[in-house]
């Protein structure tokens, strides 16, 4: 049984991850609400909640529905046209589909709000980790975030593992 600073670590990263998965599946809701209402806006945008497409959700909900000023709320970063934006956002968006949406965001913002918690929380408790997170960040592809989920479901006293390979059984 690791101990209580690792155990709590553990368990906010542990949550930290089925929040970041919930947010996946909300995104795919709101994905799947515009494509009920004839709007392919994940055909032209890589991120539909991100910047330009979350102001065209929001612009949707408020109940724009031209083509042309929804597609003038796009990031000039975007790679798609404005013709091909134009396009995907040509649809028939009912009270139904802005109300979805509507509630999809709500709870999309509160997950994010929550994931963002949870991250303030793991910066506070990585004193006892730090020089362990810090080593395994020197690993290629290892970011910040990988190293903590790391140290929290293994923990920093590599004594209790015999060999390398009762680690990896672990």
């Amino acid at each position: 049984v690791p101990d209580e600073p690792t155990q709590q670590m553990r368990d906010l990263l542990r949550t930290r991850k089925q929040f970041v998965r919930e947010r996946s599946s909300h995104t795919q809701r709101i994905q799947k609400t515009l494509e009920d209402a004839n709007i392919k806006l994940d055909s032209v945008i890589t991120d539909i909640v991100g910047l330009s497409g979350r102001r065209m959700i929001e612009a949707l909900i408020a109940g724009q529905t031209d083509p042309e000023t929804l597609a003038a709320l796009a990031h000039g970063r975007i790679r798609a046209t404005t013709d091909e934006l134009e396009a995907a956002l040509r649809g028939r968006v009912t009270p139904h589909h802005r109300f979805m949406l509507q509630l999809h965001l709500d709870h999309l913002d509160a997950v994010n709000a929550a994931i963002a918690r949870i991250d303030q929380e793991v910066d506070g408790n990585v004193e006892p980790f730090r020089i362990a997170i810090e080593m395994l960040t020197t690993i290629p592809g290892v970011s910040n975030l990988a190293a903590e989920v790391m140290v929290s479901e293994i923990g920093i006293d590599m004594s209790r593992f015999k060999t390398e390979g009762h680690l990896i059984s672990w």
